[in-house]
């Protein structure tokens, strides 16, 4: 059975929100209900991604909500699959990452690429063959990749040439839709849903490429597909567990063990028998996300070590020596030299 992450169902709920439908009639249609989706790792029929499309159209009466959800898209959405998106060095690896490790996200249709001639086709391969249910579903997964695409290239002209749907067409108002988002050329009842964009467009240099963070990124992910392939470990289970919280404010063994659906004492016994201690793994999940960000450049030292839990710059620089053997700055300072 097809499945979606946490993480996936999560944003297509909130962007679903945001475009005006009620949370409480969404979050009900998940099993465990909003409190479901606290565990990192847990996984989803992918078909309820058309249950919550479908009924945020029934309540507010915005038929192309697909549409709307998927212009919400950012590399971000998808977690460290997003960052090494954002860090491609053109939309063909960008591309070629999404489809390697679309699978740690979502399952419901896999990307396959196809260059012809000038034409570059992005063909989604659906796991569910009812076109109609999951129209909005498709929409959304479309939208999102015009939308992440000139974000990419920081060009918000209209990329897209053309796009075919195997669905029926809709209303008025989603058919107007399309063309203002994608192209004036879009096809219902079509034999594949799929995009197409100028093959010029697929090796142009990205601004915001960092082939070094790309390359740290990809190593994790091959890690946490072959874990996904495997089932899920407890380390990689209590990594992800642990990245999560970072993202909100200090974690602690209690909460990870809650986002795992058991107790802390559970958690404990568990590290216990297969030899795993928790303030490693914390210091593990603390050294690979402070080495994104001195990679992304985007924070200072100050605000890294307060994000990753540390009281104070000083405990964050004597870490940061322990696992890359110089200081932060000066790691900055390196990879500084080698972009330039």
């Amino acid at each position: 059975m097809p499945t979606v992450s946490t993480g996936y169902l999560a944003n297509i709920i909130e962007s679903s929100v945001a475009a005006g439908a009620p949370s409480q009639p969404l979050y009900e249609l998940v099993p465990g209900g909003k409190s479901g989706l606290d565990h990192p790792d847990k996984r989803f029929p992918a078909e309820l991604t058309a249950s919550v499309l479908n009924t945020a159209a029934e309540l507010t009466g915005i038929d192309s909500i697909g549409l709307r959800v998927g212009m919400q898209f950012r590399p971000a959405t998808f977690m460290d699959v997003g960052y090494a998106l954002a860090a491609a060095s053109t939309i063909r690896e960008a591309l070629e990452i999404n489809g390697r490790y679309q699978p740690l996200t979502q399952e419901v249709a896999r990307m396959r690429l196809e260059i012809e001639r000038k034409e570059a086709r992005i063909v989604l391969v659906q796991a569910i063959p009812d076109s109609e249910r999951m129209r909005r579903v498709t929409e959304a997964i479309l939208a999102g990749y015009a939308s992440i695409g000139r974000w990419l290239l920081w060009d918000q002209a209209r990329p897209v040439a053309s796009v075919q749907f195997r669905h029926a067409a809709p209303c008025k108002e989603t058919s107007d839709f399309y063309k203002t988002l994608f192209s004036e050329d879009v096809q219902c009842g079509a034999a594949e849903d799929v995009m197409t964009i100028d093959a010029s467009l697929i090796d142009r240099p990205l601004p915001n490429a960092n082939p070094a963070l790309v390359q740290l990124l990809t190593g994790r992910l091959n890690a946490r597909l072959a874990a996904y392939r495997a089932g899920s470990s407890l380390r990689m289970l209590v990594l992800s567990g642990l990245h999560q919280q970072m993202r909100r404010g200090k974690p602690s063994l209690d909460d990870t063990a809650r986002l795992l659906g058991m107790s802390g004492r559970t958690l404990r016994r568990r590290l216990l028998e297969e030899e795993l201690s928790y303030s490693e793994l914390l210091a593990t999940a603390r050294k690979e996300a402070a080495e994104v960000y001195i990679h992304e450049e985007k924070m200072s030292l100050a605000e890294i070590a307060g994000l990753l839990g540390y009281s104070d710059q000083t405990a964050f620089m004597r870490a940061f020596r322990i696992w890359f053997g110089e200081s932060p700055g000066a790691y900055r300072e390196k990879l500084r030299e080698r972009k330039g």
